[in-house]
């Protein structure tokens, strides 16, 4: 917008002062009105001389900061150098001043933008690094700008800066950064603040970068290593403090310098324990952004001394330490912030599969055991679940859950899940189910003889309905971590995974969403009432279609029914997810050309079909209860009691249909199993769509789910190619002229195709073990001349000749 500028004078000089002049500024930021682009020359030379105006004003110095903090960034190259000098160190004079704790915020942010856009031009870099860094990282360590966290954050912001872009002046004053660093660490302020402690750990970790580079930056290289180790061996330091009475942790020795950390000495044991924790917080904090902040030269990771340290702390758990028989206060405080402990660690862990990656293939076993480990003792039994509850460790669960999707996107099939992938995919199973509380009546038998009094006569007059407080939200988050994390693993590792998960993972998934597609009411599929956990779901099959197993087939004729119902969904989010789902295996509907076979064993198949499910005895299949009604109608007394039990509903049972023969399928068999057609001559969908609880049978020759199955009325033909001579006759046939053709016959030639009764668009993998039911492939046939001979005349011949490349 032109002319904005114009108005400046007037909140420059306004009685009101610097809030009118915010508002001002924040127009002037959303209309870039000190850009070049914007304003002219003019007008900017004079917002420069009043800025320059108001900064040697003492008076006025806040609001010429005010002003600068828009102009830098808006500014072109040219005003920006030739003033960037002495804004510095006209700014920096606000933090001399007795009012620099109410107007340090706003000068510190000004400072922070003057550095980071002066370090791309050599000769401010120059100057600044002679006349004013040393100065300004002095006035920044000073303890007053740390008794107040909202100014702390942007004084370290500021610090940083100077250590980012002008570490080697800051070499002289490196300890005096290290010590006032230091000092904050076991500051309280650090503990409620996230933003405050990730600054503070950003300027922890440029710490090796300050100072002279050497050699090809061999100093830099020596420092990183050097302060990675410090930061090591400081954290077993405080382990060793947490854990000193704790028989099961043996002491780790300190081998080289840990940092110089104040001691603390506190005699309630308790407060020192929380103390300890806040420090151990702060360590991992640092240690996460070294790994993880781009440095100067190449890092060398002690990979051995990481993972011993993280597996030092994950092999205690709350559990273990709360159940001895020795257990005390301490003991019970201690177990109690093991989680914060282990998730800090989980961060480093994280950090170091982000830098290694494959370099940790080697340690992929330990690496997965990791992750096993800290979900097994977080796990909560199924049968002490109840719904609308949320459980214990949903926090740390879904920690593990997105570290180890890293860490397969990493290592992909060579993620070392080894011995424990039963244990793994348990776990995660269990958190995707819908848990459903189920009632369980009971009789009483009362005397017929008895008196009933109006008491007893109002309790048996009320309904059986039982009302309890649920909250709708319960683990959701751990649902949807574990639904993500199932979904990378099955694109990373789908066709190494056992057929019997698999087949599991296929009749959980689908029980759910067969249930969501047939309408079932939301807030009774806790936690699938929540719109991500219902696109997590929708991923998950969608990836169970795209990679499945090579000896189980993919669900694809119930995924697009299913995906055809979630465009329908009513949040927007999944709707999206359905459509792209959708798109994704129109591939796999409709083949553009003959698909490989690969069939599949008629005894590997059933042997997968026997094994014993992961969840075998906590997840039960419930039959419909409609029995039940007619039970609760003909007995009048009954006691309602309500069991907590996780299970699959009815339409979810074992996918049974695949294996029944085709004269066992039912004539309606269109409500148990869905039939993939070509749209030409599509029948009208059904309404609901099941799961067949259809009993197992040893024959086989029923093709499986996945497999495209093309009506008889398919227009689709047959991609089998004409002999030389077949094609010779058609070709004839066609080019004969007709008056030609009747001067030599009083027959004409006719050309008849026989349809086939079914043309499928590929091969079923159970068609070389049974008997094909399909009548053979389509042929031309031609009727031949009553002479019995092909007359074709000079023209025809010429025009046959033609035609080399058709296939003998």
């Amino acid at each position: 917008m032109d002319g904005l500028l114009n108005l400046l004078p007037l909140y420059t000089e306004s009685v009101e002062g610097e809030h009118n002049l915010w508002q001002f500024l924040e127009t002037c930021k959303s209309h870039q009105s000190f850009g070049e682009l914007v304003a002219n020359e003019t007008d900017l030379n004079h917002a420069v001389v009043v800025i320059n105006g108001k900064l040697n004003n003492p008076n006025t110095r806040a609001e010429g900061a005010l002003l600068l903090e828009v102009v830098i960034t808006q500014c072109g190259t040219d005003m920006f150098t030739s003033n960037c000098v002495l804004w510095t160190q006209q700014v920096m004079r606000l933090l001399h001043g007795p009012t620099k704790r109410t107007v340090g915020q706003n000068v510190v942010k000004v400072l922070g933008k003057l550095l980071a856009f002066s370090s791309q031009f050599p000769e401010l870099s120059r100057q600044l690094s002679t006349t004013v860094i040393s100065q300004l990282v002095t006035l920044l360590c000073e303890p007053e700008f740390s008794q107040k966290a909202s100014i702390a954050v942007h004084v370290l912001e500021c610090l940083k800066s100077c250590m980012k872009y002008y570490g080697n002046p800051c070499g002289p004053v490196k300890g005096a950064i290290e010590r006032h660093l230091l000092s904050l660490i076991d500051w309280d302020e650090m503990a409620t603040d996230s933003i405050l402690r990730a600054v503070w750990a950003a300027c922890m970790a440029y710490l090796p970068s300050v100072g002279s580079s050497g050699s090809q930056g061999a100093q830099h290289r020596s420092n990183w290593i050097e302060f990675c180790l410090q930061l090591i061996d400081s954290i077993h330091f405080t382990i060793n403090g947490m854990f000193r009475n704790i028989e099961e942790l043996k002491i780790q020795e300190v081998s080289s310098n840990p940092l110089k950390l104040p001691e603390l000495q506190h005699k309630n044991p308790m407060v020192l324990l929380h103390d300890q924790q806040r420090r151990f917080v702060n360590l991992c904090s640092a240690l996460v952004v070294l790994l993880n902040e781009p440095f100067p030269t190449t890092k060398n990771v002690p990979i051995d001394r990481l993972l011993a340290m993280i597996s030092r702390l994950l092999a205690l758990n709350s559990k273990s330490l709360s159940k001895t028989s020795r257990a005390n206060f301490e003991q019970l405080t201690l177990a109690s912030i093991i989680p914060d402990l282990q998730s800090s660690m989980l961060d480093v862990l994280k950090s170091l599969v982000a830098v290694c990656r494959t370099q940790l293939l080697t340690r992929a076993t330990t690496v997965m055991n990791f992750f096993v480990q800290v979900l097994q003792w977080t796990f909560t039994p199924v049968d002490r679940r109840r719904v609308g509850i949320e459980r214990p460790y949903g926090k740390l669960r879904s920690q593990v859950y997105r570290n180890l999707c890293l860490w397969v996107v990493a290592s992909r099939s060579a993620c070392g899940w080894g011995k424990c992938v039963d244990v793994l995919f348990s776990q995660l199973l269990s958190d995707i189910l819908v848990h459903r509380d189920t009632v369980q009546l009971l009789t009483v038998n009362t005397p017929s003889n008895a008196k009933m009094t109006r008491k007893g006569k109002k309790k048996m007059d009320t309904t059986g309905v039982i009302l309890q407080k649920d909250d709708l939200t319960a683990n959701a988050d751990v649902c949807q971590m574990a639904l993500q994390c199932l979904s990378t693993i099955l694109l990373c590792c789908g066709p190494r995974i056992k057929p019997a998960i698999h087949k599991e993972m296929q009749e959980i998934v689908l029980s759910v969403l067969v249930d969501i597609m047939n309408g079932a009411e939301l807030n009774l599929l806790v936690p699938y009432n929540d719109p991500r956990c219902r696109a997590a779901m929708y991923r998950v099959l969608e990836k169970l279609v795209l990679c499945p197993s090579p000896q189980w087939p993919a669900p694809l004729n119930y995924a697009s029914a299913i995906f055809s119902s979630g465009m329908n969904d009513p949040n927007i989010e999944v709707s999206s997810v359905c459509i792209e789902a959708l798109a994704s295996i129109q591939s796999i509907l409709r083949p553009r050309g003959p698909t490989i076979n690969f069939a599949l064993e008629e005894k590997q198949l059933r042997s997968i079909q026997q094994e014993v499910p992961l969840l075998n005895g906590s997840v039960k299949l419930v039959e419909p209860s409609s029995a039940a009604s007619a039970m609760v109608a003909s007995q009048p007394i009954l006691a309602v009691k309500s069991v907590g039990q996780a299970t699959i509903p009815a339409d979810a049972a074992l996918i049974n249909h695949m294996a029944t023969p085709a004269s066992k399928i039912h004539e309606n068999s269109l409500d148990l199993m869905i039939e993939i057609r070509q749209p030409e001559s599509s029948p009208l969908p059904s309404n609901r769509l099941s799961i067949s609880n259809g009993s197992h049978d040893d024959d086989f020759s029923t093709p499986p789910m996945g497999v495209t199955t093309i009506s008889s009325e398919s227009p689709v033909k047959s991609t089998r190619m004409m002999t030389r001579k077949e094609a010779l006759k058609v070709i004839a046939a066609v080019a004969l002229p007709v008056q030609s053709v009747k001067e030599k016959s009083p027959i004409p030639s006719e050309i008849k195709q026989v349809k086939n009764e079914t043309s499928p668009a590929r091969k079923r993998p159970y068609e070389d073990s049974k008997p094909s039911t399909f009548s053979p492939p389509e042929k031309m046939q031609t009727e031949e001349l009553e002479n019995g001979e092909d007359e074709l005349d000079d023209n025809v011949d010429a025009m046959l000749a033609s035609f080399h490349d058709i296939p003998a």
